[in-house]
């Protein structure tokens, strides 16, 4: 419908335009107050039955806590859903084999955005425009740096006027003291499970998560292939260089000869 308004036909009148617009304005919204996690036993214990929307929720845990790992499965529930999903990459290490089936196209158009700003610190503005749009039903912020007190009260305003579930990963909890969010999971590895504990916007207690779930990965912070065309253009200069060498030889050579067996005739004469 949306895209039939943007590109009309030639032949649509300007009353057939305000009837399909009137059919988008008054179609019913759907009341999303919660996203499920993906893991049943998690979504027991939390207030709403899931993260929260309209309010800004804080995952904490040490780097390879499995706080990837947990947010993948909140991305996939929720694309299960057919909502869009808006992801905030600031480190730029997320494997994209992990994410291949979450981002798969409804149709024509994709449910899951993966934003990777060239700057970190860029990271909270993209997910302050991604709010604003009010297009995305869940927009996570990972790998930024610590929020000042203001940006995070803005963030949450703007996820409260969207309806939008906006999760922040920090790795510490200095990191998440300026962000105040309504729910609060800390996650933790241990030697066979994940750990996720409740600790504001649920009941308290500690779910433990089996290894057998399948882990996400990252990768180095510059993903990117080596550049060996340095190294390889040396070698090609002086095998070109060679080469030249080589067929000069080959002109040069027969013309010295020719020369050398003038040179003896001419001082017997």
């Amino acid at each position: 419908m949306t895209a039939a308004l943007a590109r009309p036909e030639l032949g649509t009148t300007v009353l057939e335009l305000r009837s399909r617009l009137a059919a988008i304005t008054e179609a019913p919204a759907i009341d999303v107050r919660a996203l499920g996690t993906g893991v049943a036993a998690l979504d027991a214990v939390l207030a709403r039955g899931g993260v929260p929307c309209g309010r800004l929720t804080e995952l904490i845990g040490a780097r390879g806590g499995g706080k990837t790992t947990l947010l993948r499965h909140l991305v996939r529930a929720t694309v299960a859903r057919g909502l869009w999903v808006a992801y905030v990459d600031a480190a730029r290490t997320l494997a994209p084999r992990d994410w291949a089936a979450a981002a798969a196209a409804r149709g024509a158009e994709p449910v899951l955005w993966m934003i990777r700003p060239e700057r970190a610190a860029r990271a909270a503005w993209c997910a302050e425009l991604l709010l604003r749009s009010g297009a995305f039903a869940l927009v996570v912020l990972d790998g930024a740096p610590p929020l000042a007190s203001a940006a995070a009260v803005r963030l949450a305003r703007l996820a409260r006027e969207g309806g939008a579930a906006f999760v922040v990963a920090a790795e510490d909890d200095a990191s998440a003291a300026a962000l105040g969010g309504a729910l609060r999971l800390r996650v933790a590895r241990g030697s066979r499970t994940v750990k996720v504990t409740v600790e504001k916007g649920g009941r308290r207690r500690t779910v433990e998560v089996d290894h057998a779930r399948t882990v996400a990965h990252r990768v180095c912070a510059h993903p990117e292939v080596p550049d060996r065309r340095g190294v390889a253009r040396p070698r090609a200069a002086r095998d070109g260089e060679h080469a030249a060498a080589a067929r000069a030889a080959a002109v040069v050579a027969p013309a010295r000869r020719e020369r050398a067996a003038r040179v003896p005739a001419a001082a017997v004469g």
